[in-house]
């Protein structure tokens, strides 16, 4: 499920901020103009002064998305000059992020707030109601680092400009039993990876490094949904377990070589859990092509080159 943070994020992108992360806090920033937003399950007075204490020099609008917070909270908000967004809202900027790549759109709290129509500095006050705040997937660390990246890219494409980004991948844990090629029954687990975007499959034998500070990376949205990933993970198991063996045969004078094939079949495979994490991936682009690097493995992932004219 997709976090609270990674559709705030979303919604600033969608507007065109440039956006990071500093003490829990989304900070977005456009044109000299800046906004705060802080995530709370719920949030007293004083936590409200504190929070407004601490971004009041960091940026020039400011915004509280609370899951709970009685009136006294909202009257003091207004004081503070911090608006409170309720899950209307927030859906309602979401569709204003969408159509934002197709058209301008008239409306969008977000934009009244960094460019209020009277040209007032005050900050609008919103009701409170129930807001969603689910975990954030797993970051995995890379193991290239930016120098890394630079002097790959440097003896091939000649790059000049790199990003890391976040690609959503689930992991199953899963367990299999089928009738191996020496007739004796085999049993396996392990943990399979879906990319989210690509629907390929690969195994994992140890699990990354978390890397808790790229929070703030480019984070890609998933195009394929649980259900299908399931989907995939059942064949990536079959496929992956998959044992094939020769059989020789005389007949007729003639030596025939047949191969059959043993692998546990889709009722046999147990798929015990599944999550969703981030895996760090560097896009560089080059004099000479562009290149997508895998950060956990350090392996290339492809190479385009363009034509020479």
């Amino acid at each position: 499920m997709v976090s609270l943070k990674n559709i705030i994020t979303h919604i600033l992108q969608a507007h065109d901020f440039e956006v990071y992360e500093k003490d829990n806090i989304v900070y977005g920033e456009k044109d000299g103009d800046s906004v705060s937003i802080g995530l709370y399950d719920d949030i007293s007075v004083a936590e409200l002064r504190k929070h407004s204490k601490a971004v009041s020099e960091n940026a020039s609008r400011h915004i509280i998305c609370v899951l709970s917070a009685g009136q006294s909270v909202e009257e003091e908000s207004s004081k503070l000059g911090l608006a409170i967004w309720k899950k209307a809202d927030i859906e309602k900027e979401m569709g204003c992020a969408i159509k934002t790549h197709i058209e301008s759109v008239p409306g969008s709290l977000l934009t009244e707030l960094v460019n209020p129509p009277d040209g007032s500095s005050q900050n609008p006050s919103i009701t409170v109601e129930s807001l969603g705040t689910e975990g954030q997937p797993q970051i995995f660390k890379s193991v290239l680092t930016a120098e890394d990246v630079a002097e790959i890219s440097k003896k091939t494409i000649q790059g000049f400009k790199q990003e890391l980004e976040l690609v959503p991948h689930y992991l199953f844990d899963y367990s299999c039993s089928f009738e191996g090629k020496d007739g004796q029954t085999v049993k396996r687990e392990g943990v399979v990876s879906i990319n989210a975007l690509t629907g390929k499959y690969s195994s994992w034998n140890n699990e990354p490094e978390t890397d808790p500070k790229a929070a703030h990376l480019v984070q890609l949205e998933p195009k394929i949904d649980g259900e299908n990933a399931r989907k995939i993970a059942i064949h990536a198991v079959t496929q992956l377990n998959t044992e094939f063996k020769e059989i020789i045969t005389e007949r007729d004078h003639a030596t025939i070589i047949e191969k059959a094939t043993f692998r546990p079949e889709p009722s046999a495979i147990n798929l015990d859990s599944q999550r969703m994490v981030m895996m760090p991936v560097w896009c560089v682009e080059g004099k000479h092509g562009v290149m997508i690097l895998d950060g956990i493995s350090g392996k290339i992932i492809s190479e385009d080159y363009y034509e020479k004219k």
